[in-house]
């Protein structure tokens, strides 16, 4: 009996030791599995619970005028940022989402959504103030925290908002000038790897990395900013008199081809861009061709002249109207002014004047001259959405198309490519090429890029060039422009109304109606367009509509520039020799 307790006693402790060590064998193996097989992917899983990494938008870069004044800039804000997985329970979400309710502008329901899909990472807010910050901080909430960040700032509210655009909610920029330079403006972001205990709350030693974000570039504009101040004004104002839908000013400088102001009406706020409507926010200058109408005349005179088949005393027969093969085209004035010289026609803008250059110069001839003022492709501003227009292809332009288009009608250009091919009558037959875009300078002040003015074509002669600002001085003095004049100063200028295209069909009732005008002559040192979409009522011409607001600005730019008036009593009509 008692040798048999004593075998039973050796076989259990015999099978107690095999059993802890097959215990102690599968230990050393999962603890050898876990340190050497698994290390990378538990590594990886305990890091993705406790090691969090949160990227650092980079602030971006200013938007500046000519002048150095700040159009658009990032401004200190902060980011609301959760880890909705450290939210264990349907109430804690809930208390969470109630919490925050009271100082961000989003409901309980939309915070509870986004705090209950159980992710490591949900932004909750991109931008708040240093107030609400401070407050969400004191709340000291699980799985809630508030980073240091930037916002877009548009100091100017609604100053040339079409062309400086806005910023969407990742920085990425969305029109305007914030999208053409987006990658200039943006820099590079950084990265914040911050560690963490369970609950979400920092270590000790929580910041693991840092890595800084580098800042984006300024861009700086040629735009004044208080130019465009008092054409944004003065637009505003031409618009509503005319009960018309939208208009655009643009100021050129015609030697360098810098655009001094550039504004719409209407516009909209780019720090509320997302009240904005469509009209609001489409840039017209460079967005919406249109038919140019009269402005596009001194085009096809610095044709005919050219080409030496007319002088500015060359002699028209108008009669109000022209048969062009079996097609009556009507002039705007139905009686005509009989016998008048080329430099009348432009005086009193005859359409029937300029279709008889236009069919003499034939269409070979005009289109040649069409490419040279820029008119076959975008304008190469610098803006999005830059247009180059509709043409009819030069082999099945007909006699009538050829006669409309000598007057401004039958195509479509942008306000921009319009400006910056007249622009070339104000710089002696040359055309420089319409840029926004001054300098791309540093954060620390130091050019990178400079602009350099740069030659697009020589359209014509300096003497042709100067025989038209004469008869465009002639225009402005005793013709259609009478009313753009601004007393004591000599300008040269155009009268524009035309007949929109609608459906396909030329409209007599809808109208783009313009003025374009240089000066001070003889050495004009801006060109301005000033354009009208769809006047309503009796005020609809070119002169009625557009030149009281090209009067307007200049007069504003003539002071502001420190010109003093120098004209006589004629003021102009007898213009000063170049």
């Amino acid at each position: 009996m008692k040798n048999h307790s004593i075998r039973v006693s050796r076989h259990r402790a015999l099978w107690t030791l095999i059993y802890t060590a097959l215990f102690s064998v599968l230990l050393v193996v999962r603890l050898a599995m876990i340190q050497v097989a698994d290390a990378n992917h538990l590594h990886a899983y305990a890091s993705s619970i406790h090691v969090h990494r949160i990227a650092l938008p980079a602030s971006r870069g200013k938007i500046l005028d000519r002048n150095g004044l700040v159009l658009a800039m990032d401004a200190p804000t902060y980011q609301v940022v959760a880890i909705p997985k450290y939210l264990t329970s349907q109430k804690q979400v809930a208390a969470t989402a109630e919490s925050l309710s009271h100082y961000l502008p989003f409901t309980q329901k939309v915070l509870a959504s986004v705090l209950g899909d159980k992710s490591w990472y949900a932004l909750i807010a991109r931008s708040v103030t240093p107030t609400v910050a401070h407050q969400i901080s004191a709340l000291n909430l699980v799985g809630i925290s508030v980073i240091p960040s930037t916002g877009r700032e548009y100091p100017n509210g609604t100053l040339a908002s079409q062309v400086l655009g806005m910023v969407g909610s990742h920085d990425q920029g969305l029109a305007g000038v914030e999208y053409e330079y987006n990658k200039i403006l943006s820099g590079h972001s950084g990265e914040w790897v911050v560690r963490t205990d369970a609950t979400g709350n920092p270590l000790p030693q929580w910041q693991k990395s840092y890595t800084a974000p580098v800042p984006g570039n300024n861009v700086q504009l040629t735009i004044d900013a208080n130019i465009e101040t008092v054409a944004q004004k003065w637009l505003k104002w031409g618009v509503k008199r005319a009960h018309a839908l939208n208009g655009t000013v643009i100021v050129l400088n015609p030697h360098t081809g810098s655009v001094i102001a550039l504004a719409n009406w209407p516009n909209f706020n780019p720090n509320n861009y997302y009240h904005a409507t469509p009209l609001e926010m489409t840039d017209y200058a460079v967005e919406d061709p249109v038919p140019p109408g009269s402005i596009f005349k001194p085009v096809t005179a610095t044709a005919g002249l050219t080409l030496g088949l007319f002088t500015p005393n060359s002699m028209f027969d108008t009669r109000g109207y022209k048969i062009v093969d079996g097609v009556r085209i009507d002039d705007w004035n139905p009686n005509g002014w009989g016998w008048i010289t080329l430099t009348r026609g432009l005086e009193v803008s005859s359409d029937q004047v300029f279709m008889d250059v236009a069919l003499k110069v034939g269409a070979q001839s005009l289109y040649h001259f069409i490419k040279l003022f820029g008119f076959n492709h975008p304008s190469g501003v610098g803006l999005p959405g830059d247009s180059p227009g509709v043409w009819l292809p030069e082999s099945q332009v007909n006699a009538v198309d050829l006669a409309t288009i000598g007057f401004g009608q039958g195509f479509a250009a942008t306000p921009m490519q319009v400006i910056a091919a007249d622009a070339a009558v104000a710089n002696n037959g040359v055309m420089m090429q319409p840029h926004i875009l001054k300098a791309v300078i540093s954060p620390n002040g130091s050019i990178v890029q400079s602009v350099k003015p740069k030659v697009e074509s020589v359209t014509t002669s300096a003497a042709v060039a100067q025989e038209l600002q004469h008869m465009m001085t002639l225009e402005a003095t005793q013709g259609t422009g009478v009313p753009a004049q601004v007393p004591g100063y000599i300008i040269a200028g155009k009268t524009g109304t035309a007949q929109k295209i609608v459906n396909g069909r030329t409209s007599n009732s809808l109208f783009v109606s313009s003025y374009m005008g240089m000066g001070p002559m003889p050495n004009p040192r801006f060109i301005m367009l000033v354009m009208i979409n769809r006047p309503i009522g009796s005020l609809f011409y070119g002169d009625q509509v557009a030149a009281p607001v090209w009067k307007h600005i200049a007069e504003f730019m003539f002071q502001y520039w420190g010109i003093k008036p120098y004209a006589g009593p004629d003021n102009g009509s007898k213009p000063l020799v170049p």
